[in-house]
């Protein structure tokens, strides 16, 4: 019987939350979960002063005084809807991509932001009509526009069928993004967080 808090994005609560809490209610009935944006607070402060027990995802700023566990690897992709004109080519090619219309994502305390800055360097200048704060809205704006967006590929899995989109593998080169999950040095040793 324990509320853990656990720091993670939309994407994590997207991807983690499903899988977890189902773990969870078979093997510990009695355990709670509340999340915190990564941005919504110091993390690495509140880590540290034991207010919030874990976080998952690419969170570059914890590095010095904490542990991590790799989750897994994975590329960026472009997700679209089915039936958008990108849908329909066998390859993208980065010129098709740039003449896109494109959604944004600026995911603040996480390292997501990165791709823009690479795609920039790259000289990818793509036609953005919309820049959101977060993941979460994605798939319903996706759904209804003829916009792309550049996103994990297993939040790209995840909203693939419920909101109709499609994704495919992403022209530009971009390194593959890697989800750990983090604890503070303080907090080692408690059982609860070895547990989870």
């Amino acid at each position: 019987r324990r509320v853990f808090k656990v720091g993670m994005t939309d994407i994590g609560e997207i991807y983690f939350l499903p899988r977890l809490l189902e773990r969870l209610a078979q093997v510990a009935p009695g355990v709670r979960l509340t999340t915190v944006r990564n941005s919504a607070t110091d993390l690495k402060d509140a880590m540290e002063a034991g207010k919030v027990d874990l976080a998952a995802g690419l969170l570059p700023q914890l590095k010095a005084g904490f542990f991590q566990r790799r989750l897994f690897r994975q590329p960026y992709v472009c997700l679209f809807r089915q039936g958008h004109p990108l849908h329909k080519r066998r390859r993208i090619g980065l010129e098709d991509f740039a003449k896109a219309q494109h959604v944004v994502v600026v995911s603040e305390g996480t390292g997501h932001g990165k791709v823009d800055e690479l795609l920039e360097r790259m000289g990818v200048a793509r036609d953005v009509r919309l820049t959101v704060p977060h993941f979460v809205a994605i798939g319903h704006i996706l759904q209804a526009t003829q916009m792309v967006a550049t996103v994990p590929e297993k939040m790209a899995q995840s909203m693939a069928e419920p909101f109709g989109l499609a994704y495919a593998p992403h022209p530009a080169k971009l390194p593959q993004v890697a989800i750990n999950l983090f604890w503070h040095t303080k907090y080692h040793r408690d059982p609860g967080n070895q547990w989870l």
